[in-house]
């Protein structure tokens, strides 16, 4: 064999073998989920395999919003009615008519509906005490809705309006206050029952 032969051999197999390694590492896991021989990991997926694949989809959701995959729009919002007292008593109605079905009375998850849904729905009470709960990402979340994400939570940007959403942020902000009697529920600490200071 003539060395110049030998010398397209070697470099053809070194520009081979590494299409040959990628193929595989990059083996789909067995039907019980395992990897196969030979196989790697790939950076996306299988690092998430042993998570609870309701948690999987949140992860998603947070990453998305995290890595500016949503609309400028809401990376840029402005909470426009703040945590005020008429905003959390706006909110309240607007949740319980809206929400609660889903996410229950005081955001717990155990809504009416919630046992039939997969993933469940968001325990809201302690989501919103997230530092990923952001003011934006709750404005995304609720016009958004969560089908891109596979989830049941339905877009409401066509239901209510920006002012309303932020409404609903503030109830959420304000621990799910009972308004029935107009005074704040005694389990969530209480709220202000005035706009005046003290």
């Amino acid at each position: 064999m003539s060395r110049s032969v030998f010398i397209a051999l070697v470099l053809a197999g070194s520009l081979l073998a590494p299409a040959a390694i990628s193929l595989a590492q990059d083996v789909p896991p067995d039907a019980d989920g395992k990897p196969q021989e030979g196989a790697k990991e790939p950076s996306v997926g299988w690092s998430l395999r042993n998570v609870d694949p309701e948690q999987q989809q949140r992860m998603l959701r947070f990453s998305t919003f995290v890595n500016k995959g949503i609309p400028e729009k809401y990376l840029r919002a402005e909470n426009t009615v703040g945590y005020t007292i008429p905003a959390i008593a706006a909110g309240g109605p607007l949740y319980i008519s809206h929400c609660s079905k889903c996410h229950g009375d005081t955001g717990l998850g155990n809504g009416d509906l919630a046992y039939a849904l997969t993933p469940s729905p968001a325990l809201l009470a302690y989501m919103v005490q997230q530092p990923i709960a952001v003011d934006q990402y709750l404005l995304w979340s609720i016009s958004e809705g969560g089908k891109q994400f596979g989830t049941a939570m339905p877009a409401f940007k066509n239901q209510l309006t920006e002012a309303q959403i932020w409404d609903i942020v503030a109830y959420l902000r304000a621990g799910f206050p009972d308004l029935d009697d107009g005074t704040a529920s005694k389990k969530n600490g209480g709220a202000a029952k005035t706009d005046d200071p003290d």
